[in-house]
């Protein structure tokens, strides 16, 4: 706590004074002076669309730039309530948003859901962002067009389309580790333009982590492989390329197809670092390709967005015995993923006078997944997801904004066949047996948006959301690990917010109060192994009731010309009730697990020339449990990093920058270290 009280108390500073700043904030919600300064930025009036309204934490271009991310995982990362998470077997890098994990907080690019069918998430750091327009985080209030799977709402980003005759981009960035060693480098091409009836663009990105050394504090366990030094198999390549063609043959009317080719090789998962049982898991492959139609038309009264989409994905693991077997290249047999996901989306708005506008969605999923080894197919299962949604917006009178909505989401099993469960039943064997059945479910919303002077806006509003299980968490078996729960049923969540986004004098201002009640929260407990009452697997279960309740607060002040800052933060803090005692669950679930009490960050902006920033970021997580029986816990840390950028002329750029400034060692994930001191040099050049 004292260290919080620190943090905060050298942040404020250069909150404390005063400058000139840009007036920021419009209808739809808070852009700080940063974003608002390049003039290749889009304002948010410019990207309100039928499909949701932008009253979410925006993030910009410039601001993804500025922040040196290359990913999803690393732009988000700054913002609050956002907790990131990574490592494990599966050496995935996710978050969650105000206690809601990554399949209930789906990611979208232009509508298309960025999600493994059968895990229902994706690895955020295979999510490539130097394509991007802007990213918008949506906190338990989304809109209902987005469909089903919003519980604790919503990303959205969106793929920036040419806006000149001609534009081109270049970008590189070198990575070294506290050794001044070779670690890392990416780079970034990007060619294309608009005429008057068609436009396209292409992008490539490219991005080799080499390695990550860990900072010096960490010591090694005796018979545990993980040395001091480099972090062992840390090392990634991924690669993106995204081709956008379209045509405008009116005004009104835009039409485009886009390609995106992701492959990445995420190597081999890094072992916990503590003598355990652990597994060495390697991806041979994993691979994106997504094809997509969209078709707009926007009237002076109707609009209508058309959008279908074929999404494939591939990826294929290799499982170890051991660090022995590893060494002369034996495994068990490879498991792959040979998975797809199809559909659309039509959205339609009616803006029925000044005052009263009415919008609607239909979308339509069908996602399969087939789990193979030694390319036999060992489990299939098809499903289809149907949702409609529904919102009307009055403006009463001019400081009052009534948005009502609602939504209707269907799961349909079309399929589902495995080995397992054709034996289970051959041998009469109930137990094991999986059966399959639809389920709908209802969503609701209204929301209350007062803006009793320019530039201020209180909202108070409520949320009823919905998210099915995945298809992983009723039926894998994940080796034998875990005991499938094919009767796992849905959660509900109803939130409740009350928020104010305003520009007082020189101050960018944001804050949120916030609470909500999650019915059947999923999560994972220990159980004997019916085959092996001496062994335990993990089985997934509905909470009866949890209760999340957060207070968060953002701002941004100017001191002058040359400085200026912002800070960040929340308090989050949870309940547990429990209505039923049978399983013993008191003793089992006590804690929600990596969910830290208070997080904050702030940074500093210095530039003393219209051509140099130089900006230097703290950031603090609080202990957290690192198990639900809260046996074991996660310290705290707070960390601290600094980037330089100097411009030069109106179309270069240089950078530099230190990420973990004193080489803290910390971890996100139990027994996952994260990276000590990393130095980076980039140059950009944009025309």
């Amino acid at each position: 706590m004292k260290r919080l009280l620190f943090f905060c108390w050298l942040v404020l500073i250069p909150l404390s004074l005063s400058a000139q700043s840009v007036e920021t904030v419009d209808k739809t919600g808070t852009v700080s002076a940063r974003d608002e300064a390049d003039d290749d930025v889009i304002t948010l009036e410019d990207i309100e669309v039928t499909a949701e309204r932008e009253r979410g934490e925006y993030i910009s271009r410039e601001r993804m730039e500025e922040e040196g991310a290359e990913n999803l995982w690393e732009a988000v990362r700054y913002t609050p309530g956002v907790i990131l998470s990574g490592g494990g077997r599966r050496n995935d890098s996710n978050f969650t948003v105000r206690g809601f994990g990554a399949d209930s907080v789906p990611v979208y690019i232009d509508g298309i859901l960025l999600a493994n069918p059968y895990r229902g998430e994706s690895d955020t750091a295979r999510l490539l962002i130097g394509d991007l327009e802007s990213i918008t985080i949506h906190k338990g209030y989304s809109s209902t067009l987005l469909g089903a799977n919003t519980l604790g709402g919503a990303v959205v980003m969106r793929t920036a389309k040419p806006k000149k005759a001609f534009e081109a981009t270049y970008k590189g960035t070198l990575g070294l580790d506290s050794e001044g060693n070779y670690a890392s480098n990416s780079q970034l091409f990007g060619v294309g333009g608009k005429h008057n009836l068609f436009y396209g663009r292409a992008v490539y990105q490219y991005r080799d982590i080499d390695h990550f050394r860990l900072p010096r504090e960490f010591e090694p366990t005796a018979l545990n492989p993980q040395e001091k030094g480099e972090r062992l198999w840390s090392g990634s390549i991924d690669r993106k390329l995204t081709l956008i063609a379209g045509i405008t043959p009116i005004d009104e009317l835009d039409i485009s197809f886009t390609y995106i080719d992701q492959d990445a090789d995420k190597g081999l998962s890094p072992p916990e670092t503590v003598l355990r049982d652990y597994q060495i898991w390697e991806w041979t492959v994993w691979k994106r390709n997504t094809y997509s139609f969209n078709a707009s038309y926007e009237g002076d009264e109707l609009t209508f967005d058309l959008l279908a989409y074929y999404d494939k994905y591939d990826d294929a693991m290799l499982e170890y015995y051991n660090m022995a077997s590893y060494l002369y290249g034996v495994h068990y047999p490879s498991s792959d993923y040979d998975e797809y996901s199809a559909g659309g989306r039509l959205l339609g708005s009616w803006e029925i006078s000044k005052n009263h506008k009415v919008q609607g969605s239909f979308t339509f999923k069908r996602e399969d997944h087939k789990g193979l080894r030694k390319d036999v197919t060992e489990i299939h299962v098809n499903e289809d997801t149907v949702s409609a949604g529904a919102e009307y917006t009055a403006k009463l009178f001019k400081p009052l904004t009534l948005v009502g909505g609602f939504g209707y989401d269907t799961l349909i099993p079309n399929e589902y066949w495995s080995k397992a469960d054709t034996f289970a039943k051959l041998i009469g064997s109930a137990y094991y047996t999986v059966k399959t059945g639809t389920m709908r479910l209802y969503s609701w919303q209204l929301g209350v948006f007062y803006e009793p002077v320019k530039n201020h806006e209180v909202h108070l509003t409520y949320a009823r959301k919905n998210h099915f299980p995945s298809m992983s968490e009723r039926y894998s078996t994940r080796f034998g690990t875990v005991l499938p729960n094919p009767n796992l049923g849905p959660e509900i969540a109803n939130h409740i917010e009350l928020g104010y986004k305003g520009f007082i004098n020189k101050l960018n201002l944001s804050a949120a109060i916030y609470y909500s009640i999650v019915t059947g929260k999923i999560v994972n407990i220990e159980l004997p192994n019916p085959d092996n009452p001496n062994a335990a697997v993990d089985y997934a279960r509905n909470l009866d009731e949890t209760a999340f309740y957060v207070a968060e607060l953002s701002a941004e002040y100017h001191y002058s010309d040359m400085i200026g800052g912002g800070l960040a933060g929340a308090v989050n803090r949870y309940s547990i009730n429990r209505t039923h005692a049978e399983d013993d669950l008191d003793r089992v679930v006590k804690y929600i697990t990596d969910y830290p009490e208070y997080t904050a960050n702030a940074y500093i902006l210095f530039e003393p020339a219209e051509f140099i920033k130089i900006i230097p970021r703290a950031e603090y997580i609080s202990a957290r449990h690192a198990n639900t029986a809260g046996t074991n816990e996660l310290p705290e840390y707070l960390l601290a990093h600094i980037k330089a950028e100097v411009k030069i002329g109106e179309h270069f750029t240089v950078s530099a920058s230190v990420e973990n400034i004193f080489d803290k060692l910390y971890e996100i994930r139990e027994y996952y270290p994260m990276p000590g001191r990393t130095y980076s040099i980039g140059a950009g050049a944009k025309y």
